[in-house]
């Protein structure tokens, strides 16, 4: 048997070609390089022959890749193996859709790669009752174009046509558009295409139905179609899946409760607001809850609405512009960071969140501090790298201090070493200023590995490498093969 390049670099369409048997797995192995012609054909073999449909999918969509590159290179390497291969594509064909899970890339993968093979070594008529039975689900992107190809196949003899499938194909396709129309609306806020999203929520297609929910659920629609929204849901079947519904379910679900609060429930009106604020029932009700948090002068809850704002499931998950509170949420961060943390650090851990969004040049100093105290919590120095990581990037002058605190941590031997090597990352992409280069030159000769590979990533950034290229290529070459992705990135750079 031969191999060609198109099926080394393949694996499947549809499958991850994960497997727990060994010998499944050493079979797909054996169809990726490195392997020998003898070992690359039984491989295949093993998994079309193999009771595992995950197996038998790879087997079939590497026989379908082969002959769609066959006129390339003059055959298809499995060719003498048609026959079994359409007795396996049938039996995956009558089998239930696979659900997507770990080791599937679509919903009906199964049904997918059996259609697949079918197409290209012949349908009959006999397999139409099970081409129907797919195209009733309404399927979609790649199983729903598998099984109308498949479709038309059958329906080009005239003599005989399927009424049934003929009337299938049509009702497919008007969905699709319908779905595509749909999709077409969502970026408008005008009235009118909300009026027409609302009247979609009742087309006769649940996909369609599920496209104008998702819709309604992006956005500053949300607010005012929730109780909509949770009528739809609750009326989807289990077998009527789609990243619409999953898009829906995850709008009305709970918000996140905060990045450093967990655990700390508020009560009373506070509980309440906090409520509102991860579960809006309007926006009116989602800003005032906002602002009962923010305003109260209690630190768990102003810590949890400073998190609210910087969190990205948080104040702007349906739209609302969060520029109108900035001025106001940041003066109440620095007001934080002013006095002594009372919450273990978990307030200035949240204040830092706010600075790292919004802090100017005036907070460096604050930001500094942080980063130059051993004995602050390690969540508070954590958020400080954070924080100091943002603002140089978003300053246009690097502030002295803060490169100069983030250089005592680095070097700091007895710091935590993530940490230490955050805090060089904060100094990468900052373009060609002397100081920093300099920290970055300094510890990529660290006696500490993780903080030397980040280094000499920073100075393989493209307005360094060139001046430091002999360097890196030093420091580099000490490493052990093993030394991590990050040093896989600089030898890939230095290779250019």
């Amino acid at each position: 048997m031969f191999m060609t390049v198109f099926l080394l670099e393949f694996q499947s369409w549809y499958w991850t070609g994960r497997f727990d048997d060994p010998e499944l797995q050493g079979a797909f192995d054996a169809m990726n390089e490195p392997t020998t012609s003898q070992a690359f054909g039984q491989g295949f073999l093993t998994l079309l022959r193999s009771d595992d449909t995950v197996a038998r999918g790879i087997a079939l969509d590497f026989y379908d890749r082969a002959e769609m590159t066959s006129r390339f290179v003059g055959g298809n390497p499995f060719e003498d193996h048609g026959e079994e291969v359409v007795r396996v594509a049938r039996e995956l064909l009558r089998q239930p859709p696979r659900p997507v899970d770990e080791r599937t890339r679509i919903e009906g993968a199964n049904h997918a790669s059996a259609l697949a093979a079918l197409w290209r070594l012949g349908l009959e008529d006999g397999d139409a009752d099970a081409i129907a039975a797919v195209l009733e689900r309404m399927p979609d992107v790649e199983l729903r174009e598998r099984a109308l190809d498949a479709a038309r196949v059958l329906l080009e003899d005239p003599e005989t046509p399927d009424e049934r499938l003929s009337a299938l194909v049509a009702r497919v396709e008007e969905c699709h558009e319908r779905v595509q129309a749909v999709r077409a609306l969502r970026d408008s806020q005008e009235a009118a295409a909300t009026e027409r999203l609302v009247l979609a929520t009742e087309d006769d297609e649940w996909r369609v139905r599920q496209e104008a929910a998702a819709a309604l659920s992006s956005g500053r629609r949300f607010y005012a179609h929730r109780p909509l929204l949770e009528r739809l849901a609750g009326t989807w079947s289990d077998d009527e899946r789609s990243d619409a519904a999953d898009e829906v379910r995850s709008a009305l679900r709970e918000g996140p409760h905060s990045f450093h609060w967990e655990g700390v429930e508020l009560e009373g009106e506070l509980g309440q607001a906090h409520r509102e604020m991860r579960s809006p029932s309007g926006e009116e009700a989602h800003r005032s809850a906002f602002c009962t948090l923010l305003r109260s002068r209690r630190p768990e809850a102003v810590g949890i609405a400073l998190d609210h704002y910087h969190l990205a499931d948080g104040l702007t998950r349906f739209g609302i512009d969060d520029g109108e509170y900035a001025a106001e949420v940041l003066a109440i961060a620095r007001d934080v960071l002013g006095r002594p943390s009372s919450a273990a650090g978990a307030d200035h851990a949240s204040a830092f969140g706010i600075l790292s969004e919004l802090g100017e040049p005036e907070d460096a100093e604050t930001i500094a501090a942080a980063l130059r105290r051993r004995e602050a919590p390690a969540v508070v120095r954590e958020s400080a790298v954070d924080a100091a990581w943002e603002c140089l990037e978003r300053w246009d002058t690097p502030d002295e201090g803060i490169v100069t605190a983030l250089e005592g941590l680095v070097f700091d031997g007895s710091g935590d070493m993530e940490l230490r090597v955050q805090a060089v990352n904060a100094l990468t992409g900052l373009g060609p200023v002397e100081q920093v280069t300099a920290v970055l030159r300094r510890a990529a000769r660290s006696g500490d590995l993780p903080v030397q590979v980040e280094a000499a990533v920073g100075l393989t950034f493209p307005d360094l490498i060139e001046e430091h290229r002999e360097l890196v290529r030093e420091v580099a070459g000490s490493w052990p093969q093993d030394a991590g992705e990050r040093a896989a990135i600089v030898r890939r750079k230095l290779a250019d």
